[in-house]
């Protein structure tokens, strides 16, 4: 007896589970993104990708509701876990959002002979200055004695050259590449420190 296997039927079981896999990684992707333009205070594309978000969420919900089947609820997990991933390489890709760049350089350096030297961090914060960027220099004890620790928040897609800048001024300073908690100005007319 040959396999009889009924392509509409089964096309049928699949698709909403298929579109329901699309909208919800649909949805769950822009809910990152919407999630990147609330934490940078940008209202109106957190609304309108919200108002995306929302769209997509119930369009899904809709498929599902209207006939609960494991295949459709496997469509729902898998475009969940699906969206997660896409909008978070998406927005890495896209480099969205601030971050914070930390540069921990020797206060008290010295030369071979044990010579003085200018500390790094205002020389570091210099340079950072000098490339257009703001950046604040704080005075600090490190476990090998006083460090300059130089901060400087920017948008993530200039952080690579801010940190190769005080890579040049410093090679040897720690640095460290931090997400941002609050990167937008206190107020409109708040200037670079």
């Amino acid at each position: 007896m040959p396999f009889d296997l009924d392509l509409i039927a089964l096309w049928t079981a699949i698709w909403p589970a298929l579109a329901v896999a699309g909208l919800r990684a649909g949805d769950v992707s822009l809910n990152v993104f919407k999630t990147v333009f609330v934490v940078s205070e940008r209202r109106a594309l957190a609304s309108l990708f919200s108002g995306l978000e929302a769209a997509l969420w119930l369009s899904a919900a809709g498929i599902v509701l209207a006939d609960v089947t494991p295949l459709r609820f496997a469509g729902f997990v898998v475009g969940v876990a699906t969206g997660t991933a896409l909008g978070v390489t998406i927005t890495r890709a896209l480099q969205l959002g601030m971050v914070t760049v930390r540069v921990y350089a020797d206060a008290a350096p010295a030369d071979a002979t044990g010579l003085s030297l200018e500390p790094a961090g205002p020389l570091v914060a210099r340079a950072i200055h000098e490339a257009g960027f703001g950046a604040t220099v704080f005075r600090g004890t490190g476990f090998n004695g006083p460090v300059d620790m130089v901060l400087s928040t920017v948008r993530r897609r200039h952080a690579d050259r801010v940190l190769a800048i005080a890579r040049d001024v410093s090679p040897t300073a720690f640095a460290a590449i931090d997400n941002s908690p609050h990167p937008a100005p206190a107020a409109a007319t708040a200037g670079r420190v």
